[in-house]
């Protein structure tokens, strides 16, 4: 028998063979609930975790081992534009890796998810983000975008005919999806 879910759950994770839930609330619409909902529960996790001290500041990045650990906010921006917030949301960070899966989307919009799939491959490697050795173990050369070989494979697949233009291409669909200008971190670029 499965435990009942976390208040803060999407949906349950299946044991074995159980049958996936059918109360409709588990089941994705495409849409968000109401804003008051959707603010209680970013609320609720944001009261959960707020706490939570595990871990450490990265420091591979000297500008990213000065980063405040106390930071943290949660930010939930719905397709028609809403924003439902809390904590330090208003934070201004450096997104790193979390900019692969908004690269791979540009990607995927410019030349064709079929494409984008052929060129840069789409399995999982098994091995860490930072490897070079999922690249060297495929026959083709192909890996994900959503480690760092790939990703660099999928800057090379923006539209332009010169760094300065592919640049442009990828700031502004990051731009976009942020729903506002975002800049170079030139603290972080510069360590």
């Amino acid at each position: 028998m499965l435990p009942p879910p976390h208040p803060l759950s999407i949906h349950p994770i299946p044991v074995k063979s159980t049958p996936p839930p059918t109360n409709p609330d588990w089941v994705s619409t495409g849409h968000l609930p109401t804003q008051s909902v959707v603010q209680q529960l970013v609320d609720a996790a944001h009261q959960l975790f707020a706490a939570v001290g595990d871990g450490e500041v990265a420091d591979y990045i000297p500008a990213l081992a000065a980063a405040n650990p106390d930071h943290f906010g949660i930010c939930i921006a719905a397709s028609d534009g809403q924003l439902v917030a809390a904590g330090q949301a208003e934070q201004s960070f450096s997104i790193q890796s979390i900019s692969k899966p908004f690269l791979f989307a540009l990607i995927c919009q410019a030349i064709g998810e079929d494409a984008a799939k052929e060129k840069l491959g789409v399995n999982s490697t098994g091995l860490p983000f930072n490897s070079v050795l999922a690249v060297e173990r495929s026959g083709e050369g192909l890996s994900n975008p959503m480690v760092n070989a790939g990703a660099i494979a999928a800057t090379s697949l923006a539209p332009g005919d010169s760094a300065e233009a592919k640049w442009s291409f990828i700031e502004a669909g990051f731009s976009r999806f942020a729903g506002r200008p975002l800049e170079i971190d030139s603290t972080v670029y510069a360590s």
